[in-house]
């Protein structure tokens, strides 16, 4: 009776992965057929999304080329004559800042932090706004996100405002 259970159990097990394999072979084929667009086109769309996926979010600028276009409404704003809104340091740190200095992201000095800015702050107010404006070690340029007034805004709200410190005039 034992040989007779072990080629049942024999010969269901083997129907089971015969079928389950016939089953996924069915699948591969019907899904090569249906899968439709072209390998041209497929390739292109994924060269498409790299080159997309590795442009910098920044570009360099050598010294005697012309600056960019601004791509805020700042020069459309200034051609119709109107003056445009200063942000306030705060909301700039907000919209620009916080994700690098509120996490100390790559050593930088976090909101608040008087020790992150001790030495820092030494190098007095032309020195940090040149920083910011044009990048320096690890911080990329930030000189197209806001305007040299903002900027001093954003510094004098991380520094001055949330640490007490007071930078020196350079």
């Amino acid at each position: 009776m034992s040989a007779d259970s072990d080629s049942t159990f024999l010969r269901n097990f083997a129907l089971v992965i015969g079928l389950l394999v016939g089953v996924t072979i069915l699948l591969l084929i019907v899904v090569n057929t249906f899968s439709g667009g072209d390998d041209a086109e497929r390739q292109a769309l994924a060269q498409e999304r790299a080159e997309r996926n590795l442009a910098p979010d920044y570009a360099v600028r050598l010294s005697g080329e012309p600056a960019p276009a601004v791509a805020s409404g700042e020069a459309e704003a200034e051609a119709q004559g109107g003056v445009t809104e200063v942000r306030s340091g705060e909301q700039v740190t907000q919209a620009v800042c916080i994700a690098c200095h509120q996490g100390n992201f790559q050593n930088a000095p976090g909101i608040g932090d008087q020790d992150g800015w001790g030495e820092r702050i030494g190098k007095g107010w032309e020195t940090l706004t040149t920083h910011v404006s044009e990048g320096y070690g690890n911080m990329p340029a930030q000189g197209g996100a806001a305007t040299e007034e903002e900027i001093r805004a954003a510094i004098e709200y991380m520094i001055e405002d949330e640490t007490g410190l007071e930078i020196p005039e350079s």
